[in-house]
């Protein structure tokens, strides 16, 4: 099995580059994909095991990045970054065990999919429009997820917070106008829990959670908590 790696790059608020790349989801997801090294392919974010999230403030911002290998950092833009540090992540996949107790955070993409009585060619029914969740909605969304992804969640501490829409465009057409513009809504749940099946929340911290992946959604970090 491939060691997963996690990387940590302060941005730079003055560069240029970092400017463009965080008012646009979709040059943010190239920009990612440009740091994969050659032996693991940059073709698909899956490939590579890629998963990001964005952690905005108000006077800095740090890109989390989670992937098979080391990052090629030096494919970076002079003045890019401020600082950058990569750890891998087995110590913490292999304290994973049954009632270990810690801290979690994700930005997800909740959303549910609308009943439609269309069916497709072969007799099944289409996929519904996708809508996205709010509220107590998102809250039921999450405690279903982080439970197959072997969580218990202490409710008391569990936390969502509207995060600021992925927003990109995916072309850049000679005209303003012709930009095919899309967003995605964010919420960021953060709390403790229990882990009640180590191998399953191996598995979502390796694979994500959710939709919304390409764009910066689904990466789960925990820390151990000492008591619960």
């Amino acid at each position: 099995m491939a060691t997963t790696h996690l990387t940590r790059i302060k941005i730079d608020p003055w560069s240029p580059d970092a400017g463009r790349d965080l008012t646009n989801a979709q040059l943010l997801h190239s920009r990612v994909l440009s740091l994969v090294p050659d032996q693991l392919g940059n073709d698909t974010r899956q490939a590579a095991g890629i998963l990001f999230r964005l952690e905005r403030g108000h006077h800095a911002h740090t890109l989390l990045i989670q992937s098979n290998a080391p990052l090629d950092l030096d494919t970076l833009p002079v003045g890019y970054a401020t600082a950058t540090d990569e750890r891998t992540l087995t110590p913490l996949l292999t304290w994973c065990q049954t009632e270990g107790h810690l801290r979690y955070r994700i930005d997800a993409s909740p959303t549910r999919s609308l009943a439609t009585p269309e069916r497709r060619d072969d007799g099944r029914r289409k996929r519904g429009r996708l809508v996205p969740l709010h509220g107590d909605d998102a809250v039921d969304w999450w405690i279903r997820k982080a439970s197959t992804a072997g969580l218990t969640l202490n409710s008391t501490t569990l936390h969502a917070t509207s995060q600021p829409d992925i927003v990109g465009w995916k072309s850049e057409p000679e005209t303003p106008h012709q930009r095919s513009r899309f967003g995605k809504e964010l919420t960021r749940f953060e709390g403790t829990a229990t882990i009640h099946d180590p191998d399953a929340l191996r598995t979502a911290i390796t694979l994500g959670i959710g939709r919304s992946k390409t764009y910066g959604a689904g990466l789960l970090s925990i820390a151990p908590l000492t008591s619960p």
